[in-house]
């Protein structure tokens, strides 16, 4: 039997309000609900560690692990990887300001995992895993502002690094 959720596209929680729909832990960028056999992503883009970006209407996902690099078959790595074929719901939001968590809709896997090179927490090189994931039955409904505001803040951190040079 599948979870069900009442949440609509564009749906903004707060992160205990999340915990509670979902059943889930209270920090993450994948938490897993036994539960409810979900899985909640979270692509924060007020943070700078991981870089999810969009291709289209596909969001570039990146796996889990913060330091060294990541395993495809390490935790919910291996959930999300194995997402189409083993009955998880996979859930997606977004943050763009800080403590507001947008609902998008579920998610699946619309390619291959891939690797790639990023820099983990201690900024050395590692290898992580990408999951291109589409959203399904949802239209883009988040008013374009909210991304205006995540670009002008990335632009003022930029600057105040290299006011530091």
């Amino acid at each position: 039997m599948r979870f069900k959720t009442s949440l609509r596209a564009g749906q903004i929680l707060t992160n205990n309000e999340l915990m509670k729909e979902f059943s889930v832990a209270n920090s993450g960028g994948m938490r897993k609900s036994n539960k409810n056999n979900v899985l909640v992503i979270i692509s924060d883009h007020t943070k700078g560690l991981y870089d999810d970006k969009y291709y289209g209407n596909e969001l570039h996902y990146t796996g889990m692990g913060l330091e060294g690099d990541q395993e495809l078959n390490y935790r919910q790595n291996k959930t999300l990887a194995e997402s189409n074929k083993n009955g998880v719901d996979v859930h997606l939001f977004e943050v763009f300001k800080a403590k507001e968590y947008i609902y998008r809709g579920m998610v699946k896997l619309c390619k291959e995992p891939y690797q790639e090179i990023q820099l983990d927490k201690n900024n050395n090189e590692r290898t992580v895993w990408i999951f291109p994931l589409i959203i399904i039955d949802s239209e883009d409904i988040i008013d374009s502002s909210v991304y205006d505001i995540c670009y002008e803040n990335k632009i003022k951190e930029i600057k105040k690094c290299l006011e530091k040079i």
